[in-house]
C-alpha cells in the first residue's frame, strides 16, 4: 500500500488560496478608491453649493439693504411732506380766515353805503310811467298819510335789472333816501299801514349786500316757525334772529341755533308767557 502525499495537497490548497487574497486586496483598494472619490466629488459639490449659496445670499442682502435705505429715505419724504402739508394746511386756514375778516368788511362797507336805501318790491311795470322818482314823491305821502306834513327827502330813484315783460314780475324799485332817518320813518310805516298797488301788497325792505341778503333770507322760515309757535321774532342787522315771548327774549346769531331752540319749544301757553 503506497503512502500518502499530505505536503501536496497542503501546497496545492496554499497556491489555490493565494488568487483569493490577492482578489480581495484589489476589491478593497477599488472600493476604498471609490470612496475617496465619491468623498471628493461630494466635498467639490458642497463646497461649490456653498459658493453659490452665499453668492445668493449675499446678494439677496445687498437688495435687502439697498430697499431698506430706499424704504428710509421714502420715509423722509413722506415725513417732509406730511410736515409741508400741515404747515400748508395751516397757512390755508390763515388764509381763509383773512380772506373771510375781508370780505365782512367788504360786506360792512356795502350795506353802510346802502344805508340810505329801499327795496321796493310789487309795483307793477310802467306805474311810474317813467318817472320812478316823481312816482314816490307823489305816493308815499298817499300810502302813508301821517307822513303827509313831513315827506321824506328822496334824491334817486331806479328799477333793478333790464325790462321785463309785463306778465312777468315787476322789477324791485331801489329808492336812495337823503337820510337813513327818511329811510326808517318809510320802514316803521310800512310796518303798520299794508299798502296795495293794481292788487298787489307793496313791500318795503332795506338794500342790503348780497351776501347779507342770502344770509337773511335764511332766516325768514325759522322766524315764520317761531311765530307759528306764539313767538314774536324780528331780525336784526346783519343776520340775528330775535325772539321774544311774554317776559322772555331770545337772540341768536346763528339760524341753527334758532332751529334747535324752536324744534325744543312747543305751542305758546300760560306757562310759556312766564
Amino acid at each position: 500500500m503506497p503512502p500518502k502525499k499530505p505536503t501536496k495537497t497542503k501546497e496545492m490548497d496554499n497556491t489555490l488560496s493565494v488568487p483569493d487574497d490577492e482578489e480581495g486586496a484589489a476589491g478593497a483598494l477599488t472600493a476604498a478608491a471609490l470612496e475617496a472619490t465619491l468623498q471628493k466629488f461630494f466635498a467639490i459639490a458642497d463646497k461649490n453649493a456653498n459658493e453659490r449659496l452665499e453668492s445668493q445670499l449675499g446678494a439677496i442682502n445687498e437688495t435687502v439693504v439697498r430697499h431698506s435705505q430706499e424704504l428710509q429715505v421714502q420715509q423722509k419724504i413722506t415725513t417732509s411732506l406730511h410736515e409741508q402739508m400741515r404747515t400748508a394746511e395751516a397757512t390755508t386756514a390763515r388764509h381763509d380766515e383773512t380772506l373771510k375778516q375781508l370780505q365782512d368788511k367788504m360786506t360792512s362797507m356795502e350795506d353802510r353805503m346802502r344805508r340810505d336805501n329801499l327795496r321796493i318790491v310789487n309795483v307793477k311795470e310802467g306805474e311810474e310811467q317813467g318817472n320812478v322818482l316823481a312816482y314816490l314823491k307823489r305816493n308815499i305821502p298817499k300810502w302813508f298819510p301821517e307822513m303827509a306834513g313831513n315827506p321824506p327827502e328822496l334824491m334817486r330813484a331806479h328799477r333793478s335789472g333790464p325790462p321785463r315783460k309785463t306778465s312777468e314780475r315787476p322789477r324791485t324799485i331801489i329808492l336812495k333816501c337823503l337820510r337813513f332817518t327818511d329811510r326808517d320813518r318809510i320802514l316803521q310805516s310800512a310796518r303798520k299801514t299794508e299798502v296795495r298797488s293794481e292788487g298787489n301788497i307793496i313791500r318795503f325792505t332795506p338794500d342790503y349786500s348780497d351776501a347779507t341778503a342770502q344770509r337773511r333770507r335764511l332766516c325768514y322760515p325759522v322766524m315764520a316757525q317761531a311765530r307759528s309757535l306764539g313767538f314774536h321774532a324780528f331780525l336784526l342787522y346783519p343776520a340775528v334772529i330775535k325772539l321774544t315771548r311774554g317776559s322772555i327774549q331770545h337772540v341768536f346769531e346763528e339760524v341753527k341755533d334758532a332751529a334747535k331752540f324752536i324744534d325744543s319749544c312747543g305751542p305758546v301757553s300760560n306757562n310759556n308767557l312766564n
